[in-house]
């Protein structure tokens, strides 16, 4: 059986030499340029990495994919993939604390003013007096989590720490924590959205999640409300936010993912006093590839055995 880690930015071929250690039956090849990766894949029954059309076509003993992340919508859109046999896993769970973390920071950038720290900071502005009269604290604020996998709850566990009230929904609820209040299913999206000081978007990007959150969804929030968009784009109604933030229906915004990445230069998002965009970075830890690593091991452990229950195995159909 031959398995092929492709190109990544986490050097994931660094675990090479412990995977032939532990499965010295299997071959292991690794394939850095990208431009050689369909040559390369060819006669490879398990892929760790990305890929495209041209790649999964030149793929002709694939059998598994891998993926090194949470997200799966890329793999899904290749023409083929989603109604072939070649089963697929994700990296599901295994950004759960950075991303819950970079959404707390996202937070703390506009209720502890961090951001216009930094702004008054370039302009040598020492203006104490005007950013102090804007901090809030997060005490008895409620945090509502659309989607409450691995990354919700990560998120909840942290936002407890600071005295938040956390209710969330999701697809398929269940196992509600003590630390979160209520748990509800997607029937009560709207609900949360009236209640909820910080909305926080966790869902995969779905046929279902579309534009989960678009005009009449954002007049539902408080107008003092901050919504926060991690998981993929698509899922928040860019126009509908943008006309939001424009007009004061939602206080503020914080945008990781976006429906065109990287963002256009000539997008008006830019231009948006009261958004804070970051560059689809809040999976970004020292920990990563170790954390993805574990999967892939957990994985191909049963994958040899002929057990095909996978960790983190997507319903293809289904997105997720």
């Amino acid at each position: 059986m031959k398995i092929l880690v492709g190109p990544n930015h986490i050097e994931l071929e660094n675990a090479i030499p412990d995977l032939q250690g532990k499965f010295p039956q299997l071959q292991f090849e690794k394939c850095s340029d990208r431009q050689k990766l369909a040559g390369e894949i060819v006669d490879v029954d398990v892929y760790f990495g990305w890929l495209d059309e041209s790649v999964f076509l030149a793929a002709e003993e694939l059998k598994w994919i891998q993926s090194p992340s949470s997200g799966i919508n890329h793999y899904l859109a290749v023409p083929g993939l989603k109604d072939s046999d070649v089963l697929l896993t994700s990296a599901s769970g295994s950004h759960a604390s950075c991303v819950a973390e970079s959404a707390l920071g996202m937070i703390f950038s506009f209720t502890r003013g961090i951001r216009r720290s930094i702004s008054a900071q370039s302009e040598k502005n020492w203006c104490a007096r005007e950013i102090r009269s804007q901090l809030s604290e997060l005490t008895d604020s409620t945090m509502g989590i659309i989607g409450f996998g691995a990354t919700g709850r990560a998120l909840a566990k942290r936002a407890s720490v600071f005295d938040m009230r956390v209710v969330a929904v999701d697809l398929h609820p269940m196992n509600k924590p003590e630390f979160v209040e209520e748990l509800w299913g997607i029937d009560q999206l709207h609900y949360l959205l009236r209640i909820s000081d910080y909305v926080i978007v966790m869902v995969p990007h779905t046929e279902q999640t579309k534009k989960m959150i678009g005009v009449h969804e954002l007049e539902l929030m408080k107008p003092s409300a901050m919504l926060v968009g991690m998981s993929r784009g698509g899922i928040i109604d860019q126009q509908a936010l943008l006309d939001a933030l424009n007009k004061g229906t939602i206080s503020a915004a914080a945008l990781d993912v976006f429906d065109s990445e990287p963002l256009p230069e000539d997008s008006v998002l830019w231009q948006l006093q009261n958004l804070l965009i970051t560059p689809h970075i809040a999976g970004g830890t020292q920990h990563e590839a170790v954390y993805v690593i574990q999967i892939f091991e957990e994985n191909l452990s049963q994958f040899i055995k002929g057990n095909y229950n996978l960790r983190n195995l997507v319903d293809k159909q289904l997105g997720f």
